[in-house]
Formats: C-alpha cells, structure tokens, sequence
C-alpha cells in the first residue's frame, strides 16, 4: 500500500462522518469526472444510503489527510452454495481508484485472517440488500433515457476495475431487461393463461388496506422461493418490512400479483411498480418487475409467466412505454421470460470473489 494511503479501522455505530463522506462525494456532480459515463449520472438524486449493521467493521482509506475510499467486512456462514464460511466486502466507494484498490487488498487480508476459504463483494450484508456492481455497457447496447432505474446498483464504471486490479474474479452475473415494445404480442399467452387456470390458480392484485399482513404472507413466500437462490440467507420478518415499507407510496396494487391455489395458499406472486425516475408529461414511463417468487412446488405449472403477462398487459393499459425485469441471475428462468416479452439489454451487473 502506498505510503501516502492511510487505512483507519472503525465501529459502525461510533463516528462515522469520514466514512458517510466519501459515499457522499462520490455521487456529486462533478466529483468522478469520467468514470461515469455522462453528466446525466450525476445530475439523478443520488442512490439511498444503506446503513451499516451496528457493530460491523468498516475501513476507511486516507490520503493527504482526506477520506477517500471505504467499505466494511464481515464474516457469514453457510450462504447457499458457499458452505463454510465467507468474508463479505460491502458498502464499497472511492473518490480515487488507487486508494479504492488497496484498500480492497486490504480488506480482504484482513478476512483471509479469519480462515474464510472466499471473500465475496460488494455485498451489504446479504442479498436481501444492496450487493453486486454495474458494469459499463458493450458495444451495441442501446442507451436509455433515463440511464437508471430504483433498487438497481449504481456505481462508477471504474469500481469493476478496482476489485480486478485487487485480485478479484467475477463469481455470478446478473442483467436487467427492458420490454419496450409492449404492443408487441407475446407467444402463447391465452393458452398460458388457460393452462394456469385449469391449475386451479387464481390472481388477485395486492390488498393494500391489508398492507402489513399481505407483507408478512409475502415475506413466509420468498423464504421458500428464495432458498436455493445463489448466496442465500434468510431475514427476519421486520427487516422484510422494512425493505417494502419504503416503496409503499409508490404501489399500484394492480401491478403486484398473488397467486393462489385451490385450497387458497399463496404460491407465487409478483411485485411491480412505476419508476419514478422515469417521467413525461408529469407521470412515470415504465415499470420496474422487482421480485418475481414462486413456490418450490408450484414451478412447472407457467405461474410467473402468466403473472407476468398480466403485467405487462396492465402496464399497457395504463399507458406506460416499457417494462424493466430487475436484476435476474444469467442462468435463472427468469432470463428466459424477459426474452418470450422481447426484453433487451438494460444492465450488466457481476459479484466478485477472492480466494486465498
């Protein structure tokens, strides 16, 4: 590490202006120069903080007596997968690409002190909250107006670089897909939706004078749902709240989905919203799918597809121009539905690990 870096180790909790500081910096305007791709970046509201976990150590690089790089670490054990257990990076940013790269070497030095056989990262703790980084688009992608949506990561494109350049490979890759063409008619769906009927399955829209108990039957769900998905831990019900209490003010309940079965249990269900950054003549252009879950034992049977064409089909209807699939592993089925809807390319996203 160059004599002129500086790493300060800090409890979250205690004072933690230096560390907040340099998140704050980095998604100014003006501040990161060409690492973001135009001033159409900085010009969006800056992305919403995400708290450190009291308790939780966090490293902070100084140069020249300015803060200019942080992250946290910790260790977790027995993320799907991953068994055993693993150091985490998390809550990563840097004003200055050299300071962001050796502090990355030595966060995960410190981790590797623990015996951990992987460090991964970026991720905030799980992958329940914000993890994995944005890579820069690939010749021939099309470019979107506005260039980012809520709940997806946004970073500087450098910041894949720093965690090469500190020995890191990508682990998993991610993409966002955009259906812009919602007009266009989408295979099979009277017969999907015949199918799924004849399954006994019935969609309702989200109740939301029944907001809090329709969260909690959502949240029992995504722990079956999402247990075998890459890197998984469950939460406790009151962080689940949590993540969705944010988004209330922003819910039409005809754009989230619950499937049921015959015998009334909920099997599946879909959770949609308008993008507010999205907006013309004083109302939002496009809706973001952000979680599609369906039970282990309900798959097979075309549930997320038809929910998805309802939709699609109601997005129409209300007049918006485009529909984003948010955040799908490469290898998920989900992929292949945004596809079946015309979906391109929106983002690219990658998780690192490190091993020792």
């Amino acid at each position: 590490m160059s004599e002129r870096i500086r790493v300060e180790t800090l409890t979250a909790g205690g004072d933690m202006r230096g560390f907040e500081s340099v998140r704050e910096r980095a998604y100014s305007p003006g501040t990161r120069g060409p690492a973001w791709p135009s001033e159409a970046w900085t010009a969006l509201p800056p992305p919403p903080p995400e708290p450190v976990a009291p308790g939780m150590t966090c490293l902070l690089a100084w140069r020249d007596g300015e803060p200019v790089a942080r992250c946290s670490i910790t260790t977790v054990s027995d993320l799907h997968a991953a068994p055993g257990a693993s150091g985490m990076i998390g809550h990563y940013e840097t004003l200055d690409g050299e300071a962001g790269t050796a502090l990355l070497a030595h966060a995960r030095e410190r981790l590797a002190e623990n015996g951990v056989p992987r460090v991964l990262g970026p991720m905030n703790g799980n992958t329940w909250a914000r993890y994995r980084l944005a890579l820069p688009g690939e010749p021939g992608d099309a470019a979107f107006d506005p260039p980012v949506f809520p709940s997806e990561p946004r970073n500087p494109f450098d910041y894949p670089d720093h965690f090469a350049a500190a020995g890191f490979e990508i682990a998993a890759r991610y993409e966002s897909r955009i259906d812009a063409h919602l007009d266009a008619p989408v295979p099979e769906a009277d017969a999907l939706a015949r199918r799924v009927d004849e399954a006994g399955i019935a969609v309702r829209p989200l109740d939301l004078s029944r907001f809090d108990d329709e969260l909690e039957t959502l949240f029992r769900l995504s722990l079956d749902a999402f247990d075998d998905n890459l890197y998984y831990t469950p939460i406790d019900l009151d962080s689940f709240r949590a993540m969705y209490q944010g988004t209330r003010a922003l819910i039409d309940p005809e754009l989230v989905l619950l499937a049921h079965d015959r015998s009334g249990r909920l099997v599946a269900y879909q959770f949609a919203f308008p993008d507010p950054l999205s907006r013309a003549a004083g109302r939002p252009t496009r809706v973001i799918v952000k979680t599609v879950a369906t039970a282990p034992e309900a798959r097979g049977l075309g549930i997320a597809s038809h929910m998805l064409d309802l939709i699609r089909e109601r997005a129409r209807a209300k007049g918006y121009r485009a529909v984003i699939h948010a955040l799908m592993h490469v290898s998920y089925f989900s992929v292949r539905m945004s596809v079946r809807h015309h979906g391109e390319i929106f983002r690219r996203y990658a998780l690192y690990q490190w091993t020792p």
